[in-house]
């Protein structure tokens, strides 16, 4: 059976929030957009399943463009071909 990777690719995107936060306080990125601090923080540390639209308010509240996030260190090609065997 073939070994679906979501996990990973969330715990990579999480990761790149981090990277892309800096220091910036998660206070001071969930005032720039419509999330609360704790989500914020929930998501960038990988305690929360999120939605679509909590990366693209934390996109804003970082003030990137939402590929940014997805911008990841993952060998998509790679994934597919395995899946695809």
């Amino acid at each position: 059976m073939n070994e679906f990777k979501t996990d990973e690719i969330k715990a990579l995107v999480a990761q790149k929030i981090k990277e892309i936060k800096g220091k910036v306080p998660y206070s001071k990125i969930a005032e720039k957009c419509n999330l609360t601090e704790a989500r914020v923080s929930d998501a960038a540390n990988n305690k929360i399943d999120y939605q679509l639209t909590t990366l693209i308010e934390i996109a804003t509240g970082l003030r990137v463009h939402p590929r940014e996030i997805f911008d990841i260190l993952f060998d998509f090609e790679e994934y597919y071909d395995e899946l695809d065997k």
